[in-house]
């Protein structure tokens, strides 16, 4: 599990929307794919003040196993020292076992403690879901987590590449979090394309939420011959809850999509600004209709 540039560059555009603070959950110790001066030079060209931060006193990570091809021996800074530049102290790594030295232990293909519920104001998964067998049951655990207000950033596999145990299509995800209520939830589909060796283009594609509402059954399914994951911010509110389980579109009733697009409707309200963009030109050409094009600018493109 890791953090990396995707998920870096989504945390910061939130933040500069809404600040990040409070109490923030990782599901699993997480591998930051920055060096103490990549991460400063990251933050500063994005408009986040790091006057007077001393690259050699960010905390290294000591604790993470399994990296990625290429960074065995890389000075990469802990998980935690990433949310302290953001103004965040409380960071606490929720894993199945402590072999990591995870600071909270569940096992979270099944239901979590009523101790830990609204304890966090944000969640990160950095792949998770793909890698247990009730993937459902964890996505709940991560909504329980969270207090109102709270928000949750996912990166989880959507393609066979890899070794993903459970591979979960984008509409998944977001009929989740609109069954519940959520105040917001954005869905990106990123699409990577080898150039050479641990190098790639990349392609970021939008869930249109309009074209959701409007074409109902109809709404496509995203293919593309490459590797994909899916980038999932959503955001909890009072109204929100944790228990209701979506029925896919297909086998949808008439008053259950009353109710879904009710709720979506609401979620439309949210100003948020795109979090994530793509950073090559454009070589998925042709997606299925509803999924919007997210250009170098933010900008979604249909």
């Amino acid at each position: 599990m890791g953090i990396g540039p995707a998920i870096v560059s989504a945390l910061i555009r939130e933040h500069q929307f809404k600040p990040i603070c409070g109490d923030v959950r990782l599901i699993g110790r997480q591998t930051v794919y920055f060096t103490p001066q990549r991460i400063l030079e990251l933050l500063a060209a994005n408009g986040i003040d790091t006057t007077g931060i001393d690259p050699d006193a960010i905390a290294l990570d000591r604790r993470t196993v399994d990296r990625r091809a290429g960074f065995a021996d890389a000075a990469l800074i802990t998980d935690a020292a990433l949310f302290k530049l953001f103004g965040v102290d409380k960071v606490l790594a929720l894993d199945w076992s402590a072999y990591e030295k995870a600071d909270i232990i569940h096992d979270l293909r099944t239901p979590l403690s009523a101790k830990l519920h609204a304890t966090a104001d944000l969640v990160v998964d950095g792949s998770t879901l793909d890698n247990v067998f009730t993937p459902s049951v964890a996505l709940q655990n991560f909504s329980r987590l969270l207090r109102p207000g709270g928000r949750m950033l996912t990166f989880n596999a959507f393609s066979s590449y890899g070794t993903p145990y459970a591979i979960m299509p984008p509409l998944w995800y977001l009929d989740y979090f609109v069954m519940n209520r959520f105040a917001d939830c954005r869905i990106y589909i990123i699409v990577y394309r080898e150039t050479g060796a641990n190098e790639f283009d990349m392609n970021v594609f939008n869930v249109d939420l309009t074209a959701v509402r409007n074409t109902g059954r109809g709404m496509g399914r995203f293919c593309a011959p490459y590797n994909m994951v899916t980038l999932v911010f959503a955001e909890k509110d009072a109204e929100s809850t944790d228990e209701r389980l979506p029925i896919q579109q297909d086998y949808r009733s008439a008053e259950d999509w009353d109710v879904y697009n009710a709720n979506l409707t609401r979620m439309l309200q949210s100003k948020r600004p795109h979090l994530i963009s793509s950073r090559s030109d454009r070589f998925v050409i042709a997606p299925a209709p509803g999924h919007s094009y997210i250009d170098k600018d933010y900008q979604a493109r249909p």
